[in-house]
């Protein structure tokens, strides 16, 4: 399925490559960072299993499986306790090429929606802690059913998927009747999409790759609770600034004649003895607040 952003259409492949790398936004150095650590990775992979074929042995396999334990989040708690900066890591860290070439491709689509209404910064903290949720979602459920237990001890999870999916959902919630244009189907409701994506993850959990469907789900969550209550507290701070605003001196209690007549006659008193002072000793004699007194009762 190929999906088409409209505000691409008028941009052609070159214009569009330069675009992309002289923008600096957090959705493209997410991505840069994204393919970069893939492409390390693959040079790695090349020199390693040259090294090893030089010197037949398996000493390639052996140091490829460490980086991928190292950067890989663990399910079990305990391998976790041993590289706890995988958390952060696996948000980052693909090895499959088309697993890295779909994310990236969905994450450029949903990203760019994200920035059409939200900030750069709330992208970036999506990711993270979108992706970060999505792990610990995947951890507690590997170690709570018992389904899980005897995969526990290798299990682990790496890839953007879920901070991907926590960005969808945010702005799903945001603008679900968004118009996505996808090709040979036309127009889609962004919203539409979203629920397909959830269906998916969720008829698939029984079937392969558990912990990479239930992350994605921890996303999810993630991205839309945190969108719910963005909205909600933006709605009230709104509704106090209206407030706010409407609320002036009109709540007061008006003067009576006889106040009135009071403050009106110390306002002429003070004016008259400013006015002997300025005749006395001249208009530099006054202080500043008796200069700007007589200024605001000279206008009116």
């Amino acid at each position: 399925m190929r999906f088409t952003n409209p505000l691409l259409s008028n941009f052609n492949g070159k214009y569009l490559l330069k675009h992309f790398f002289q923008k600096r936004s957090y959705l493209n150095r997410l991505i840069i960072i994204n393919l970069a650590v893939y492409f390390i990775f693959l040079i790695l992979k090349y020199l390693l299993s040259l090294i090893g074929f030089l010197m037949s042995n398996d000493f390639d396999e052996v140091v490829l499986s460490k980086i991928v334990l190292s950067l890989s989040f663990p399910a079990s708690i305990h391998n976790f306790l041993y590289r706890p900066w995988s958390i952060i890591t696996s948000l980052f860290f693909h090895i499959h090429f088309w697993h890295i070439l779909f994310n990236m491709l969905m994450f450029w689509i949903a990203g760019r929606i994200f920035l059409q209404y939200i900030s750069e910064k709330k992208l970036l903290l999506t990711y993270l802690l979108g992706g970060v949720f999505g792990n610990l979602v995947y951890a507690f459920a590997y170690n709570i059913f018992p389904v899980f237990q005897n995969v526990l001890p290798t299990s682990m999870a790496f890839g953007a998927s879920g901070s991907i999916m926590a960005i969808l959902a945010a702005i799903t919630v945001y603008k679900p009747q968004y118009n996505l244009q996808i090709v040979f189907l036309g127009p889609i409701k962004l919203k539409w999409i979203t629920i397909i994506f959830i269906v998916i993850d969720l008829l698939s959990i029984s079937k392969s790759n558990a912990g990479g469907h239930i992350a994605h789900l921890g996303g999810v969550l993630y991205g839309a609770t945190y969108m719910f209550f963005s909205m909600k507290n933006n709605i009230y701070q709104t509704t106090k600034k209206k407030k706010k605003k409407y609320c002036t001196s009109y709540d007061t209690r008006p003067l009576s004649d006889e106040e009135y007549n009071a403050k009106k006659k110390a306002e002429n008193d003070r004016i008259d003895a400013i006015l002997d002072k300025i005749s006395k000793n001249g208009y530099d004699a006054l202080t500043a607040e008796e200069k700007e007194f007589l200024f605001s009762k000279s206008r009116k």
